[in-house]
């Protein structure tokens, strides 16, 4: 199953349901996603979080927050962000717009609140506290900066031998390709399916991000 938390779309009547995006910051991100865990968490056992960009990120403070979701869950993390980001790159890519109360992106659509905008900022070193998961994880890098911050992840992961890092070269940030989807799909059910957890026999739900 995919969730989609926030309202991004174009289409109202298809996204009135969704949590505005101007309201999001990660208590919300991180508090939805357990209310739907514990609410389908009954009818599975086990969970497939698969976080790409800065839903790995997400998913990463999620387990350190909610425990007892670590043992029944595998995370799978695509091109993953790394957080905090430098005061600088913010400023230089974000202005205050006043009149909307909003931070807007100088180079694209996007944009956050003042509390998303400070958590970004100010919070632990994302690499930190998947350290302290020490979880056997799969991490997918493609571009020249998730190549950096797998690196990182990977390293600080106390669970070498369990887990994996594989580099799709010449990969998009959003994998958006054929090719390298394909690549990315394998690696990624090949890393679900392995032999010391066999999750392929077990009732699961995929959260993507």
């Amino acid at each position: 199953m995919r969730f989609n938390f926030c309202n991004d779309s174009d289409d109202k009547k298809q996204m009135t349901s969704a949590i505005k995006l101007e309201e999001m910051n990660f208590s919300i991100y991180t508090e939805e996603l357990k209310n739907i865990l514990d609410t389908l968490g009954k009818n599975y056992s086990h969970f497939l979080m698969v976080g790409h960009s800065f839903g790995a990120a997400i998913f990463v403070t999620f387990l350190s927050k909610y425990k007892k979701y670590r043992k029944n869950s595998e995370l799978v993390l695509w091109d993953p962000s790394l957080l905090p980001w430098k005061r600088k790159w913010m400023e230089e890519d974000f202005s205050f717009d006043k009149n909307k109360n909003l931070y807007r992106s100088k180079r694209s659509k996007e944009f956050m609140n003042k509390t998303f905008y400070n958590e970004c900022i100010n919070i632990k070193n994302t690499v930190g506290i998947f350290r302290a998961l020490n979880k056997e994880s799969l991490i997918v890098a493609a571009t020249k900066i998730g190549k950096k911050n797998a690196g990182k992840y990977l390293q600080k992961q106390h669970n070498k031998k369990g887990s994996k890092m594989i580099i799709i070269d010449g990969a998009s940030h959003s994998f958006g390709e054929k090719r390298h989807q394909i690549k990315l799909f394998n690696e990624t059910f090949e890393f679900l399916t392995r032999e010391d957890i066999k999750i392929g026999k077990k009732n699961a739900l995929e959260a993507e991000w």
